[in-house]
């Protein structure tokens, strides 16, 4: 399946939506603009062709039609036909991806109270042209097109919440109908595994019991799949973990790194200074200093107070 990706965020804004019966006889007129135009079909067959290519969208099909791209069709409908179209825009251009290459199990940075801006990594996914699960996606669409014709100051939001809502089953789409391979596959059963455990001391004997796997086979999956082995990834989840202690709590440094699961406050500090450039004492710093107007401000606080 080719889905499209869009850079987020921020998420495609709605411009109009609309359910329509097209009788026998009706055609699509030939236009190119510059907004995303997602059609899905409810029964009959409408014929569209976009580029040089052409599309026969049946009942339970959808088709996005891609903003700058002259789309036309090229035979009128033989019977009645229900489609429902949602237009957005979107401030970056799509870019077609295979399914089966779609990184989904791909780390993204997480925000911290440092950031003033958000991660510029984040992507999502929908198809391009495919059949979906209409019982999931239709009551969605439906919805909106109630909301839009009787569109107000009260209920604006909810269909721009609801354009959000379409996009997140479409995706959902995209990731059911991708059948991992089976490395794939262990390495997300891997990571749902050490979700669950990473506090605790890490024993890699522990998780080929679990995944029936060998632990060197575990980890080539997890550094193909994830980016990580199984102890980088419990690592960098301590990681995270530590920094939002340090910057959302007074505690000190051996209370946090006994909560992340480290016993030695000395490797917390060496893990910060090797992935971060700062130590633990450091990091708090710079995140009150920024609390109190930025790397400018003086800072007075109790440093001690983490060793």
């Amino acid at each position: 399946m080719l889905c499209l990706e869009f850079a987020i965020p921020p998420l495609p804004q709605f411009v109009t939506a609309g359910y329509a019966v097209w009788p026998p006889g009706d055609q699509h007129f030939a236009r190119t603009f510059d907004v995303y135009d997602l059609l899905l079909v409810t029964k009959g067959t409408l014929y569209m062709t976009e580029g040089n290519t052409e599309y026969a969208i049946g009942p339970g099909k959808l088709l996005v039609l891609e903003a700058g791209a002259p789309h036309y069709g090229h035979r009128p409908c033989e019977e009645d036909t229900g489609i429902y179209w949602v237009h957005f825009v979107h401030g970056s251009p799509s870019v077609a991806i295979e399914r089966e290459d779609i990184p989904w199990t791909t780390l993204l940075s997480k925000g911290t109270d440092r950031d003033v801006a958000p991660s510029a990594q984040q992507r999502m996914y929908i198809p391009k042209f495919a059949s979906v699960d209409v019982q999931a996606i239709e009551p969605i669409l439906r919805g909106m097109n109630e909301i839009h014709n009787r569109l107000n100051g009260e209920n604006a939001l909810r269909l721009h919440v609801m354009l959000a809502e379409l996009f997140t089953a479409l995706q959902a789409e995209c990731a059911r109908t991708a059948e991992p391979e089976p490395s794939a596959r262990l390495a997300r059963a891997a990571t749902a595994y050490l979700n669950g455990c990473w506090r605790e001391p890490f024993d890699m004997a522990v998780l080929e019991k679990e995944l029936h796997f060998q632990a060197d086979y575990i980890a080539r999956c997890m550094k193909r799949h994830i980016g990580r082995t199984p102890l980088q990834y419990v690592m960098h989840l301590r990681l995270e973990e530590a920094k939002k202690l340090l910057g959302g709590t007074v505690l000190g440094l051996p209370e946090i790194a006994e909560r992340v699961g480290i016993k030695d406050t000395n490797y917390l500090t060496r893990l910060f200074n090797a992935k971060l450039g700062v130590t633990p004492v450091a990091y708090r710093k710079l995140l009150r200093q920024q609390a109190l107007g930025g790397p400018g401000q003086a800072y007075s606080g109790n440093d001690e107070a983490l060793t």
